[in-house]
């Protein structure tokens, strides 16, 4: 038996390029982990390294603006994604739900009725409303999965 300390071992690299995102913003945020980087640790490099490899395999423009891995000279379109990305990410979408949304995900009906029955019966209330009205998280994100469900295409339902 040894009396050395257990030295954790580090989490699985990601497999998708939105995880490995996922993963560099966490570690963006961990002071330490920011601080053995800048110091040039080889274990932080290396990890960093293999997340924007993992990131840039998905080369397409939705892993891409997810990623927020923009080229120096973005086509709009993928400009417009990346904000949109980052905007849906701050207000809590999932990466699933942000991937669908950018992708252009079709609604059913059955979405689209009940995101527009939603939205009418909490419009008409004002007490909902004036918690919209002063910046309430939770009511600005309902809206804003409503409004993206009613702004996606509609699905052909075969009969």
């Amino acid at each position: 038996m040894t009396d050395q300390p257990l030295v954790p071992e580090p989490p699985a690299l990601p497999s998708t390029p939105a995880e490995a995102a996922t993963r560099l913003d966490q570690l963006k945020a961990d002071p330490k982990w920011t601080a053995s980087f800048l110091s040039g640790s080889p274990t932080q490099l290396q990890e960093f390294r293999d997340l924007h490899e993992t990131i840039a395999k998905g080369n397409d423009d939705v892993s891409a603006a997810m990623a927020g891995i923009i080229p120096e000279m973005p086509s709009s379109d993928l400009k417009t994604m990346a904000g949109t990305a980052s905007m849906l990410k701050d207000v809590g979408f999932t990466p699933l739900s942000i991937k669908e949304t950018l992708e252009g995900r079709p609604a059913s009906q059955a979405e689209v009725d009940m995101a527009t029955k939603w939205k009418a019966d909490h419009l008409s209330n004002t007490e909902w409303v004036k918690r919209l009205m002063s910046g309430d998280v939770e009511a600005k994100r309902h809206l804003l999965v409503a409004n993206v469900i009613l702004s996606s295409p509609l699905k052909s339902e075969k009969a």
